[in-house]
């Protein structure tokens, strides 16, 4: 853990500033975040950044209390936050925490005494809510009267814009990132390495040091890869008994959409769980700030009355729609055509070896092995043009940004995994093909992303780490400085993007497909086992530190897992009926296809409607969430009448002291028009 002693004169470059209150100063400062300008900044402008984070918010500071890093004209700042500029930002944010009666409130600073290990920031406040509140607060600095950057001329500022995105755009910021606390880490990343059995991953610690985004999505790896346990063992279960392929089909089918449904409800249920505990099911959403790269004319937004870029909606749809939305279907075209020249590769494949008996075996296998190469490729490279399309595309916000990226991806990537599998099982119908296929898909598909993410850091350490740890066992005893520059030049954290994308499509396989190879979930579930180690590792070792994004749930990978627990029905119920077995016995009762597609639909639809119901009868909230939230609510409700009350009363006898009213309104008259208002007011909340 790092700690800068506080010096004994206050307010001097190379030392930390004091925070106003004088409450708040302690012996040392741990630093939370680094900033990392340019190299040979202007010295005037490191100056004037300075002053701009140290100054009181009544002047447009942000009272937050900075270091100027390794020495006065280096290119690095440290900052930190006293007690109570966290827990006044806290409040700002809508961070919800633990009341002195148990229950879950929105934190009040006043009131802060009532809440429990206030006085404790460290307990209080997780160390990536810190972090988080300190990015929040220099993202909300603001120009007053600079009319440029300090130093930069040439660099404008206009009134109202937020300075650290625009240091940012203008490569003034090289780069900034939270700090790792390494007594902590030591300690988490012992605790999640050691322990072998799933049920014990330290989500809470995982939450309290990362995140919460962090944390739900292992919250979520470790859930989904649990609930794989029942399927995985009923797969090899089947796979072992000797009776036809039908049956199997049929039992696994249905226990698989059962599972579907079952399991996306009940992850439902856990979410509202953990976001509660973790205070952010409930957080007062704020109006978002423009993104760093958002470009436009300056305008003044009707909302905010800020000043602030502006890029019509309309070009926007233009390029989605004109430019973005074609190169999907020209990717998709690439899939598509892959797809066609594996089957023509499959069939000459076959073709030879009946032709040739010498022929190996495995040789059948290589046009699958090829095929699941090139949907692997291309799901990479669409990946980085999406990317590059969505930024193009100009959104203002961040989670619009995010929102139109994962829709391309996810668009591109179910057409590119699933489309053979879909081809081969609805016009090919061959079940053969289709179990090879999903093997190939499946097996090939984990191997090349166990081998990335377990050999990257294994080289990282071999080789680029052999390096880094000479030289961490020589800074040892190096200054603090030293230590973060190194934390510096770690890579940055990818996000879990593609993390939830890899679940998306096993949750595909094993929907969709699973009831033709019964051992998806087993091989899924071995595959995830070592994930959950090799994200640790990555997190905790390879990357630098990510910033906390409060999270009450997955987002938009909920609806897309979802989508395909629905589209697993229709195709479970017309893999049966394609199957040879079901066409041997409706050839031998005489049922026409007609009637057995009949038979399909109707059989689909009835289990559509029991997903419905299970979907319905399965409460999002558990109850105890329910009544504990329910009751804050009555009792902010009835604080507000409290409140409403006191302020008639004390108007009330203002106007008897005055003792006249406005003509033809009587006392009565007046205390039912502000008793009305209040019940107004009421509703309205």
């Amino acid at each position: 853990m790092f700690f800068f002693k506080y010096p004994k004169e206050p307010a001097a470059m190379g030392s930390w500033t004091k925070p106003t209150c004088k409450c708040c100063i302690s012996s040392a400062v741990q630093p939370l975040v680094t900033l990392e300008l340019t190299e040979n900044i202007n010295m005037e402008t490191k100056q004037w950044l300075m002053a701009r984070i140290q100054e009181e918010k009544i002047v447009g500071g942000t009272e937050l209390m900075v270091h100027p890093g390794e020495d006065d004209d280096g290119n690095m700042l440290l900052v930190s936050a006293s007690h109570h500029v966290l827990l006044r930002a806290a409040e700002v944010l809508g961070l919800y925490k633990l009341y002195k009666d148990g229950s879950m409130i929105s934190f009040s600073y006043r009131d802060r005494r009532n809440f429990q290990n206030s006085d404790n920031i460290n307990e209080f406040l997780t160390l990536a809510e810190r972090q988080f509140i300190i990015l929040h607060t220099l993202e909300n600095i603001k120009a007053v009267d600079e009319k440029y950057i300090p130093g930069y001329p040439t660099i404008t500022l206009y009134p109202g814009e937020a300075i650290f995105n625009r240091l940012r755009k203008s490569k003034i910021l090289h780069t900034f990132y939270p700090l790792h606390d390494e007594e902590l880490l030591t300690e988490l990343g012992n605790h999640w390495q050691s322990h072998r059995n799933l049920s014990l991953q330290p989500i809470d610690s995982i939450y309290r040091y990362f995140g919460g985004s962090v944390a739900m999505y292992f919250s979520f790896l470790e859930y989904f890869t649990c609930s794989l346990m029942p399927m995985a063992i009923f797969g090899i279960i089947l796979v072992s008994l000797s009776m036809d392929t039908i049956d199997k089909c049929i039992l696994f089918s249905c226990l698989n959409m059962i599972w579907s449904t079952v399991v996306m409800e009940l992850w439902k249920r856990q979410s509202f769980v953990l976001a509660y505990t973790w205070g952010t099911m409930q957080m007062n959403s704020q109006f978002e700030e423009p993104r760093a790269d958002y470009k436009g004319l300056m305008g003044t937004n009707p909302i905010t009355h800020r000043y602030q870029p502006y890029y019509p909606a309309w070009k926007r749809k233009v390029k989605i729609w004109l430019v973005s939305v074609p190169i999907l279907c020209l990717f998709l075209g690439f899939s598509l055509y892959g797809m066609f020249v594996f089957f023509r590769a499959e069939a000459w494949v076959k073709a030879y070896h009946s032709e040739n008996d010498g022929c190996w075996a495995c040789a059948l296998y290589l046009p699958s092995v090829l095929h699941s190469l090139y949907v692997t490729s291309m799901n990479i490279l669409y990946k980085m043009v999406a990317k590059m399309l969505t930024e193009w595309e100009n959104h203002r916000l961040q989670t619009s940004f995010q929102n139109h990226l994962t829709i391309k991806v996810l668009v591109f990537r179910f057409v590119n995994c699933f489309a053979a599998l879909f081809y081969i099982s609805f016009y090919l119908q061959d079940l053969e093909l289709l179990r090879k296929e999903l093997a190939s898909l499946l097996v090939l598909t984990q191997i090349i992303n166990q081998l990335i993410e377990t050999l990257v850091p294994y080289l990282h350490k071999t080789f680029i780490g052999k390096g880094a740890g000479l030289k961490k066992a020589t800074m040892e005893n190096a200054p603090d400085i030293d230590k973060i520059k190194l934390q510096g030049q770690m890579p940055p954290f990818p996000g879990m993007f593609d993390e939830y994308m890899e679940l998306f499509v096993q949750f595909g396989y094993i929907s969709l497909f699973s009831c033709i190879y019964p051992l998806t979930a087993m091989l899924i579930v071995v595959n995830n086992i070592m994930e959950i180690r090799v994200d640790g590792l990555k997190l905790c070792h390879l990357f630098r530190k990510p910033f906390n994004s409060p999270a009450a749930n997955i987002g938009v990978w909920q609806t897309a897992f979802e989508l395909i627990g629905f589209l697993s029905v229709i195709t479970n119920c017309f893999l049966i009926s394609m199957s040879p077995q079901v066409e041997e016995y409706c050839t031998e009762n005489n049922i026409t296809p007609k009637n057995v597609l009949i038979w399909t639909v109707g059989v689909e639809h009835a289990l559509l409607a029991i997903k419905v119901i299970l979907a319905f009868v399965i409460p999002d909230i558990p109850q105890w969430v329910k009544l504990r939230i329910d009751r804050v609510e009555y009792q902010s409700i009835q604080a507000l009448k409290h409140k409403l009350a006191e302020a008639d009363k004390g108007h009330s006898r203002e106007t008897e002291e005055k003792g006249t009213w406005p003509d033809g309104i009587t006392q009565s008259d007046s205390n039912e028009s502000s008793l009305h208002m209040n019940n107004r007011q009421l509703n309205l909340l």
